[in-house]
């Protein structure tokens, strides 16, 4: 089973359409082509189920949740050519993440209804319908690097397939594509995350600023090998070690994928969290750190989690 689903494009085999505003989601009928492709993939990540990844698929509510009043078109810190859907500064996640549970409350709870769920199946479903944080709605600093450095060496990704793991908003494949990347596959658990990235694009205008084919996928690559991913020229990371056995696993997953290929690329963007976990020289074979990039913020910030300055070393690898 390929690492991604079948690929939404919106390159050379669609005509280039202007960015939808949040007012005008998707029509019905891309809609269920991206439920399809999000619903294809493997194994799920701890947490999530095939009900809440059908719930969070592409459509006219999803967006409008993605687009809402607690998010604005904004850029990123370092990417002022990439405008996204976004948190405002200071502002809580916890409201975001609020209108997440409730919205899969009430599409569970319709879903039920349809189905003609027993009270103890729907007590039984409210139990197990916890959500992970809205993530996507935060240009995280590591991806913010990646992205930067994509856009500043276009030449990484020109021209190659490039898979982004964690994707979250998607800085980092909104600038593959930007950079002009045959094809981009932004990978996250969170379903949520492959609508932002969709919302995203059309936000950037990436189907008329390239002819890049965009793909998404919610299966946890953790639990796949190097040949699984090895038909991607590029595979990045931007902020996954934000947690220490995270942190370790992505470190020794993405070690492996440096060797998958010859003349394949890994990149990943770490702001160094906590330093006992972070990335060290020779994590990986033939990984060297290209670069360092600077964020300011308020205090308030999610993105910089109360500091004003956070910086993110940028690694890459080429073999």
């Amino acid at each position: 089973m390929s690492a991604c689903a079948s690929p939404r494009v919106l390159g050379p085999s669609a005509p280039p359409r202007r960015a939808r505003s949040a007012s005008r989601p998707p029509s019905r009928a891309s809609a269920v082509r991206a439920a399809e492709s999000s619903s294809s993939a493997g194994a799920l990540g701890d947490g999530w189920t095939a009900s809440q990844v059908a719930a969070f698929a592409d459509s006219p509510e999803t967006r409008a949740l993605v687009t809402c009043d607690l998010l604005e078109l904004k850029p990123a810190e370092l990417c002022p050519e990439l405008p996204m859907y976004l948190l405002r500064d200071g502002d809580d996640i916890v409201e975001l993440w609020a209108r997440t549970e409730s919205f899969f409350e009430r599409a569970r709870s319709a879903d039920a209804k349809k189905k003609r769920a027993s009270p103890l199946e729907l007590e039984t479903g409210a139990r197990d319908s916890s959500l992970h944080p809205p993530y996507w709605a935060v240009p995280w600093v590591g991806g913010q690097g990646v992205a930067r450095y994509i856009l500043d060496h276009p030449e990484v990704v020109r021209g190659k397939t490039v898979l982004d793991v964690g994707s979250g908003c998607g800085v980092a494949a909104l600038a593959a594509a930007r950079a002009g990347a045959s094809s981009v596959c932004a990978n996250d658990v969170d379903p949520l995350a492959a609508v932002a990235f969709f919302a995203n694009a059309e936000a950037c205008d990436v189907a008329r600023l390239s002819q890049t084919t965009l793909e998404t996928s919610v299966e946890d690559l953790l639990r796949r090998s190097a040949e699984d991913v090895a038909r991607f020229d590029v595979i990045m990371a931007g902020d996954v070690c934000f947690m220490k056995g995270l942190a370790e696993a992505f470190q020794a997953w993405l070690a492996e994928v440096t060797r998958r290929k010859q003349g394949a690329v890994t990149i990943l963007g770490d702001p160094t969290r906590r330093e006992q976990w972070a990335p060290k020289p020779g994590w990986a074979e033939g990984m060297r750190a290209a670069a360092t990039y600077e964020v300011r913020t308020a205090k308030t910030s999610a993105l910089t989690e109360g500091q004003e300055v956070r910086n993110t070393v940028v690694w890459l690898s080429a073999v």
